[in-house]
């Protein structure tokens, strides 16, 4: 029966190429039309790679491998890889190995709150300071909007604000506006409203004007200001979604009057990495550095510097994209497994004088059979074992910078704007029906217009308004891991 197995794998090898050419061309006709431009150019790639590997294999001696070592070595190397996803997935929800209790602990978003917490002690109990002004004439690089209600808990708003601005240069700050809206519809309910620390952190303060309420005198330095509360000079109903839409529409109005490059609309929510500007600043040129480079690719609607990573694992919808990389990897590896047997046996044959070219076959064989049989499927069961989002962090391609995300963007906490789109995003913001939220509508437009949508990665904001959560599942879902490693 061993020998039976022996001969059958033997013709298996043997007649391997012309099999996987079949099934090549029989796969991109039928299922997915891709891969054989994909299969053409990894092959006009690996030839010369593969002609190398060829000359230098004439010329090495090769030890003898006994399928049994082989098995033992590669089952070795893949406890340990095992053992490394262990303790690198933990706070990937898409592996096997996710531990929620470690994932969702707040670490680095503590010390940026920390560091919130004292900024906004100085600038309460502290002396004044002079602010930082920008130069007659000039136009802000960024204007930021966040609006803010008052919640029932606690109010993030001052470590939103703290860390947007804490570890900025004078330089950097004077490229900035930023705008807070009080968007209570009596200001005095919300707790930043008359705090000695507003005026300090903001360029502008925007509150409600509703009913016979008037904004009383403000002291001298006071950023603060009062708008109608019936934007549209329409009504205004109290339906969240609605004033949910007119808040945003309110800071976007603030920053489109500045002239600023870009406009962030930032919840009130969040805690900043320390380098979110820097990074924000490298990797915006990077996006439209790629669109100047290419006039005739489609234009960007957003840029996000928050992500939920809850959804960026496998998704069945890419079941496709995973079967193309699959199909790839199994025929590289084919590529390195049939140059390899061809030089083998010149080194191992000829040095020995022992073996037989039929001993050395039905290794060969088996050989084939362990790595197309039993190595490959491991280390892929693996390779989706260890969840995407830490084998996107493993890739050397992987470096920090951006990300196009068509599909999984979640959420709202923070998008940047260029200032080309803010008339046509504050027309969709103001116009009845209120039905959807503004983020769910951002999506439509750039489907129809087909307009891309980019990500900072990793991301420089982290969501930390967890204990708003009335049924305790918000945590689950809105959270960037990654951001919590950072030091």
């Amino acid at each position: 029966m061993a020998l039976q197995l022996q001969n059958i794998a033997i013709m298996l090898v043997d007649n391997v190429s012309p099999t996987v050419q079949t099934i090549a061309n029989t796969l991109t006709d039928k299922v997915y039309p891709t891969v054989q431009a994909s299969a053409h150019l990894l092959a006009n790639k690996m030839q010369p790679t593969m002609q190398t590997i060829a000359i230098m294999s004439a010329n090495v001696k090769y030890p003898t491998i006994r399928p049994k070592h082989a098995n033992a070595a590669f089952l070795a190397v893949w406890l340990i890889l095992a053992l490394y996803c262990y303790s690198n997935s933990y706070d990937d929800p898409s592996s096997i190995f996710f531990n929620e209790k470690l994932a969702f602990r707040e670490r680095f978003s503590l010390v940026r709150t920390t560091n919130a917490e004292h900024l906004i002690e100085v600038l309460t109990y502290g002396p004044p300071t002079p602010k930082i002004e920008r130069l007659p004439g000039t136009k802000p690089f960024l204007c930021i909007g966040v609006p803010s209600v008052a919640r029932n808990t606690v109010s993030f708003l001052p470590q939103t604000l703290a860390t947007l601005v804490d570890t900025l240069t004078d330089e950097e700050r004077s490229t900035i506006h930023l705008v807070t809206l009080l968007a209570d519809q009596d200001p005095k309910d919300h707790p930043a409203y008359e705090a000695p620390w507003l005026d300090r952190l903001v360029d502008e303060a925007i509150v409600y004007s509703a009913g016979n309420w008037t904004l009383p005198p403000q002291p001298e330095g006071s950023v603060t200001r009062a708008i109608p509360y019936d934007v549209r000079q329409a009504g205004r109903g109290t339906e969240r979604v609605e004033n949910m839409r007119l808040d945003h529409s309110v800071v976007l109005d603030a920053c489109r009057s500045t002239g600023a490059q870009y406009f962030a609309l930032v919840e009130d929510d969040i805690v900043a990495s320390r380098d979110w500007f820097t990074r924000f600043k490298a990797g915006i040129a990077d996006v439209e550095q790629r669109k100047a480079s290419h006039p005739k690719a489609p234009d960007w609607l957003y840029f996000r510097l928050f992500y939920s990573e809850i959804f960026m694992g496998w998704n069945s919808e890419e079941w496709l994209g995973y079967s193309r990389v699959i199909f790839e990897f199994y025929v590289l590896a084919l590529v390195v497994f049939l140059v390899l047997r061809r030089t083998w046996p010149a080194a191992s044959l000829g040095a020995q004088g022992k073996r037989t070219v039929t001993t050395y076959r039905h290794t060969s064989a088996w050989m084939a059979a362990l790595v197309f049989g039993l190595w490959l499927p491991a280390l892929i069961v693996l390779y989706f074992a260890a969840g995407r989002v830490s084998t996107h962090r493993m890739t050397p391609w992987s470096s920090d910078g951006v990300r196009e995300m068509p599909n999984y963007g979640c959420c709202a906490q923070g998008l940047v704007f260029p200032q080309r789109h803010l008339d046509m995003i504050h027309d969709m913001l103001v116009t009845p029906p209120f039905n959807f939220p503004g983020d769910m509508m951002l999506e439509d437009v750039a489907r129809d217009k087909q307009l891309k949508k980019w990500a900072l990665e990793p991301s420089v904001f982290q969501h930390v308004g967890l204990k708003e959560s009335s049924d305790g599942t918000q945590r689950k879902e809105v959270w960037n891991f990654s951001f919590e490693r950072q030091q």
